[in-house]
């Protein structure tokens, strides 16, 4: 399955750059690159996309701009930028990530790695209605069986029951429930303090998987594990890890 991209960003060098780390991919099929976010509009309503490399500033039309004029179902679309600050709208609008510039070869491999995991299992990203632009009001707290997550002053109880996952993106984590997410400024590592171990998992160095939201663990390619949630998402496992993974399951 090829993945159709499409690349938009107003300097020539950041869109010839982008073309060769995706040529890398035998999944990704670079369909069209475009200069600025008129031309990023019609190309996306001509040539529908799967995947949209989208910068944020740019002259005239803006990557928030160009999503508010595509109609459902839009591309998924991976943010790359030099602005920190558009991350919390970026993730309002559904994107899928967030790059800033300059990025690594290994992040922008992350970037892609999740985005042909999102289009295979084709699952759409929904935002509780309660999410908030401030990030720096967003906090974890843990209570036996429950965590509370607040956002502006409301405190939101979540049974950890119901996080099937959770995904690393830069500073930020996404606890993942079914039909939606919270974003928040904490780390991994802190997360896996605050989830019990004999039902959460750190699998991959992006990903702990709650074990009651797995439906299977499965072998795609030679050297290669995945773990399907009841939802239908795909989650790499760490080679590092699979041994462990798999006793995990099993106990």
């Amino acid at each position: 399955m090829k993945i159709k991209c499409l690349i938009v960003d107003d300097e020539l060098t950041a869109r010839q750059g982008l073309s060769l780390l995706c040529e890398e991919h035998d999944s990704l099929d670079v369909i069209g690159t475009c200069k600025n976010g008129m031309e990023a509009i019609e190309e996306i309503k001509a040539l529908k996309p799967d995947l949209v490399l989208l910068d944020v500033q740019m002259p005239k039309v803006n990557g928030f701009e160009v999503l508010a004029s595509i109609d459902d179902p839009k591309p998924q679309v991976i943010f790359i930028t030099a602005f920190d600050e558009f991350a919390i709208k970026a993730f309002e609008v559904n994107a899928l990530d967030y790059l800033l510039k300059p990025f690594s070869d290994s992040r922008f491999e992350q970037a892609i790695e999740r985005a042909i995991e999102r289009i295979k299992s084709n699952l759409p990203q929904k935002l509780p209605s309660s999410f908030s632009s401030n990030s720096q009001d967003h906090k974890m707290e843990s209570d036996d069986d429950r965590l509370a997550v607040k956002i502006d002053g409301a405190i939101h109880i979540l049974n950890r029951s119901q996080i099937s996952h959770v995904e690393a993106f830069d500073y930020y984590v996404k606890i993942h429930l079914r039909e939606m997410f919270f974003l928040l400024r904490e780390t991994m590592k802190t997360m896996e303090t605050k989830l019990d171990s004999d039902q959460f998992k750190r699998v991959h160095k992006s990903f702990i998987v709650n074990k009651s939201h797995v439906k299977a663990l499965e072998n795609p390619s030679k050297n290669e594990h995945e773990l399907v949630l009841q939802t239908g998402l795909r989650i790499r496992v760490s080679r590092s890890k699979f041994t462990e993974v798999k006793k995990w399951l099993t106990s």
